[in-house]
């Protein structure tokens, strides 16, 4: 869901670790699976800034 977020809102994930404070490699790691999860404070400043609730944020498309 992360990534469609960042679609939908036209952000890079550079653009999007500068605003939040997320480091960009943090937001490319979860983006491309190659972790499964995010701090607590990366997910609450992403879930901030995209204005939807972290349940979101973690959500994937082949979760539905």
């Amino acid at each position: 869901m992360l990534d469609q977020l960042m679609e939908k809102h036209n952000i890079s994930q550079s653009e999007l670790g500068r605003v939040t404070g997320v480091p960009q490699a943090t937001i490319s790691r979860y983006v491309n699976r190659t972790t499964k999860s995010l701090k607590f404070h990366s997910l609450k400043a992403l879930a901030e800034y995209f204005q939807v609730p972290m349940e979101d944020i973690v959500s994937r498309r082949d979760d539905i």
